[in-house]
């Protein structure tokens, strides 16, 4: 079993640093040092210990380990479990495990946009960021992601399996890294009161389907609410209009798609939820100052 992908339909020997397991066997291997684990369990109990420390879930959970951690499992359906296996270079050609654990690193401004994605791994981050109980809609959207990333690299089908797999790994990346924001907004709490709530509850949505077609109608009857009461309420909380934080979100993913992967700009447009390229340039042009060729062409990462 490798935990890197070697081409052989297309690429033919090219190194691709990242695989999917199934299972939490190939945990005990040597090799896994090399590489960060995304630990994926989709029903609980799961009871185990991460360097030295005691940790019981339940439900669906996401563990993310990077070179140093250590892992032991207590209580877990083993059966439920897939691992994603990657190197940081895999984020960016530039990224190695001393860039990402050093407290000193120098980053262009598209590097620590990049960062975002991997920020859970650095071997400071807390265990909340690295060990996160998943909501149902997030666990259904990693498991569907790990995988289309497994028959990808399985079969190999085109010549764009290694970036369209990358575009499913910061998918993933972007679920689990935003986890903690989510906590903080629910902790947030208590300092608010009246409609605080739908706000929160609309964040958290807007950040898990921005990639779906969303109108304030839509989002009025998902929440049982009226077109006021959400715009206002949403306004209140965020300081900013609903429809201005769903394009930051897409724009976010879409400039991340362009600049480390090199799928079509029409096939971003749509994974993004923009759908309408003509809209889509416009909106990025505007935003970015550049279109979003443009773009790929000043930031593009080899």
């Amino acid at each position: 079993m490798l935990f890197y992908t070697v081409g052989f339909n297309h690429y033919i020997g090219y190194i691709f640093p990242a695989s999917v397991t199934d299972g939490l066997q190939e945990l005990n291997r040597v090799e896994a040092k090399d590489f960060y684990k995304i630990i994926f369990i989709k029903t609980g109990p799961c009871h185990f210990l991460m360097n030295e420390k005691e940790f019981i879930l339940t439900g669906a959970c996401a563990i993310c380990m990077n070179e140093k951690d250590r892992i032991s499992f207590l209580d877990v359906q083993e059966d439920s479990a897939k691992i994603l296996w990657f190197k940081p270079s895999i984020i960016n050609g530039k990224f190695n495990f001393e860039v990402i654990s050093n407290p000193n690193r120098l980053l262009s401004s598209t590097e620590h946009q990049d960062y975002y994605y991997i920020k859970q791994f650095n071997t400071e981050a807390r265990p909340s960021m690295k060990i996160l109980s998943l909501y149902a809609i997030d666990s259904t959207t990693i498991e569907n992601k790990l995988q289309l990333i497994k028959e990808l690299l399985l079969f190999q089908s085109s010549d764009s399996w290694p970036c369209r797999s990358r575009s499913y790994i910061f998918e993933i990346l972007f679920c689990l890294a935003r986890q903690e924001e989510d906590e903080q907004l629910a902790n947030n709490l208590i300092l608010y009161e009246g409609r605080s709530r739908l706000a929160i509850d609309v964040i958290y949505y807007l950040q898990t389907c921005y990639n779906q077609k969303i109108t304030i109608e839509k989002l009025a009857e998902e929440f049982h609410t009226n077109r006021t009461t959400l715009l206002n309420d949403f306004k209140k909380y965020t300081g900013q209009s609903i429809n201005n934080y769903l394009i930051q979100l897409r724009l976010m993913m879409a400039s991340t798609l362009l600049r480390d992967t090199e799928l079509p700009v029409d096939e971003i447009c749509d994974r993004t939820g923009f759908y309408d390229i003509s809209y889509f340039s416009k909106v990025f042009k505007k935003r970015l100052n550049h279109t979003p060729s443009e773009y790929r062409k000043i930031n593009h990462l080899n």
